[in-house]
């Protein structure tokens, strides 16, 4: 296991579920859901390369690396049945990237706080110019206070998980931040969202700032048969917000799918509650 991302495995029975995480944090940020899904799913968390326990493995920094990283973990766990894939925000990326170039490897995608191409408006193509700059001139620590009131709102949080976000940020490397936001404002799966057949559920906050609404909206559109959920007043950090509701409506989604598909993988009642 020497050469696969460092992750956490949870779980002993249900379809396989692996959980990606967002830009500049790591697999950590699962933990207010990952308990609750690990009841019903066979987890599997990576720490993407250059993130969390990640932090020191060389690159390449690309999203191509990263796909790769990804599916070598997802075929070592389970080398004949496909996976769930769970997407957050860059991870979101990540999970259509696994799904167009490694289709047979994927259930289905669940597509949380994400987008299929970035820098849709004026405002987004100027944050594509300015957080190259921003990551350059202060230090991590002013990084994480310039984005927290985009990604936190005015929500207020444990100190623990606060501490938790920022010391994420101050473990990731500069040259793995620039090198993701030039892939993230780089990257555009538009022309290709059309030929998703898997079963997909988009979800996302209506008061989002660093993912808008569009962006839900638009592969929700574009992605044929997606189902989408619209969480009001929710900011990108919903996963903490509305907790709830996220692990309900994925659990609900994949049941629904399975069920559709006659899947022997669900042994679990469709009636049973998540807190």
């Amino acid at each position: 296991m020497k050469n696969l991302l460092p992750h956490k495995r949870l779980g002993v029975r249900g379809p396989w579920l692996v959980l990606l995480h967002g830009y500049t944090v790591d697999g950590g940020m699962f933990a207010p859901v990952e308990g609750v899904l690990a009841q019903h799913y066979r987890l599997i968390i990576p720490d993407l390369r250059g993130y969390g326990a990640a932090w020191n493995w060389p690159g390449p920094y690309t999203f191509r690396q990263r796909i790769e990283d990804i599916v070598e973990l997802i075929h070592y766990y389970t080398p004949s049945e496909p996976a769930w894939v769970l997407g957050y925000s860059m991870g979101g990326v990540l999970a259509q990237l696994v799904e167009r170039h490694y289709s047979e490897k994927v259930a289905g995608l669940i597509l949380a706080a994400t987008f299929a191409y970035k820098p849709l408006t004026a405002l987004e193509r100027w944050q594509g110019r300015a957080l190259p700059y921003a990551l350059r001139m202060f230090p991590p620590a002013t990084v994480a206070n310039l984005i927290y009131p985009q990604a936190f709102g005015t929500e207020s949080f444990p100190p623990e998980l606060l501490e938790w976000y920022k010391k994420s940020l101050q473990r990731v490397r500069l040259e793995v931040l620039l090198a993701d936001a030039e892939e993230i404002f780089r990257f555009d799966g538009r022309p290709f969202l059309s030929r998703i057949k898997k079963p997909v559920l988009v979800l996302a906050g209506s008061s989002d700032l660093i993912v808008p609404v569009h962006h839900a909206q638009l592969l929700a559109e574009r992605i044929p048969g997606a189902h989408s959920v619209i969480y009001p007043n929710a900011t990108h950090v919903l996963i903490f917000t509305h907790r709830r509701p996220f692990v309900r409506d994925v659990h609900r989604f994949i049941l629904s799918a399975l069920h559709t598909a006659g899947s022997p993988s669900l042994h679990f009642a469709p009636s049973q509650s998540l807190q």
